[in-house]
C-alpha cells in the first residue's frame, strides 16, 4: 500500500506549518491588540473616576464657601435684629452699628452666594469639558490602536498569501520535475 507521494506530503506539511504559523501570529496580534485596548480602557476608568472625584471636590468646596457666607449672613441678621430691638426700646445703641450698614453687608453677601452658584456651575462645566476632551483623546487612541492592528493583520495576511503562492509554485515545480 502506498503512503503517498513524498513530494506531496512535503508540500502538505509546508502548507500545514505555514497555516499554523499564520494562525499563531494572528492570535498573537489579536492578543496584543486586546492588551493595548485593555490598557486604554483602564485609563478611561481612571479618567472617569478622576472626573467624578473632581465633581465631588468642586461641590464640596462650593458648599463650604456657601455655608460660610450663609453663616456670616445669619450673624449679620442677628446683629441687625439686636440693633432694631435696641432702637425699639430706646436703649443705648452706641457701638452696635447702623441698620443700613447691616442691610448693605447682608445684600453684598447674598450677591456673593448667588455668584458662588454661578462659579460652581462654571467650574462643573469646565470639569465636564476637560473630561469630554480626555474621553475624545481616549477614543482617538482606541481608533488608532484598532487601525494599527487592522493594518498589521492585513500585512500579515498579505505575507501569508505570498507564502502560500510561493509554496504553490514550489509544489508545481516539484511535481513538474518529478514527472
Amino acid at each position: 500500500m502506498m503512503t503517498g507521494n513524498p513530494i506531496l506530503s512535503d508540500a502538505a506539511m509546508r502548507a500545514q506549518q505555514l497555516e499554523a504559523q499564520y494562525s499563531r501570529k494572528l492570535k498573537d496580534l489579536r492578543q496584543a491588540k486586546e492588551d493595548e485596548l485593555a490598557q486604554v480602557d483602564e485609563r478611561h476608568k481612571i479618567i472617569k473616576n478622576t472626573y467624578r472625584i473632581e465633581r465631588i471636590r468642586i461641590k464640596e468646596d462650593f458648599s463650604l464657601r456657601r455655608l460660610n457666607l450663609k453663616t456670616r449672613i445669619a450673624h449679620l441678621h442677628d446683629q441687625r435684629a439686636n440693633l432694631r430691638h435696641a432702637l425699639s426700646v430706646d436703649a443705648d445703641t452706641t457701638g452696635m452699628g447702623d441698620l443700613e450698614d447691616f442691610t448693605n453687608r447682608i445684600e453684598a453677601l447674598q450677591k456673593q452666594v448667588i455668584g458662588l452658584e454661578r462659579q460652581m456651575v462654571s467650574a462643573l462645566n469646565d470639569a465636564e469639558a476637560a473630561f469630554d476632551n480626555r474621553c475624545k483623546d481616549n477614543a482617538e487612541e482606541r481608533r488608532t490602536i484598532n487601525k494599527h492592528y487592522i493594518n498589521q493583520a492585513d500585512e500579515l495576511h498579505q505575507q501569508y498569501l505570498e507564502a502560500v503562492e510561493k509554496n504553490r509554485q514550489a509544489r508545481q515545480q516539484e511535481e513538474g520535475g518529478a514527472q
